[in-house]
């Protein structure tokens, strides 16, 4: 299931509690504010996602787990790295009943690859 890969990477890449680092591109994450939101309201943006990325939109129970977040959504960059033309940003949103870790990764096209959530641990 896609919302488990999520729960092994955060595992591998952050070991205890992550904390938050400095974010450079706040545009980025301006766009996945925008993606997020949208997903909340059922209104996803088909045009943001590549083919396999409109694929983690089905995954079941996405809208409910984000519809805990306030609004405006506030997220914190916990990491971001760059695997060949791929750029993968984690993030945390502080959500009710608890945080949730957001992985999205971006191609070189700027559109989503993939979009994975998870509640923080």
């Amino acid at each position: 299931m896609k919302l488990n890969i999520l729960l092994f990477f955060s595992g591998l890449c952050c070991i205890g509690a992550a904390a938050a680092i400095p974010d450079a591109e706040p545009d980025v994450t301006a766009q996945v504010v925008a993606v997020l939101e949208g997903i909340a309201d059922g209104k996803t943006a088909p045009d943001r996602f590549t083919e396999r990325g409109s694929s983690y939109l089905a995954v079941p129970g996405l809208p409910a787990l984000m519809k805990g977040c306030p609004r405006p959504l506030m997220l914190e960059l916990l990491s971001r790295n760059v695997n060949g033309e791929d750029r993968l940003y984690v993030y945390r949103a502080t959500c009710q009943p608890q945080a949730l870790r957001i992985a999205i990764d971006f191609n070189k096209a700027a559109r989503i690859n993939r979009l994975e959530l998870a509640p923080e641990h």
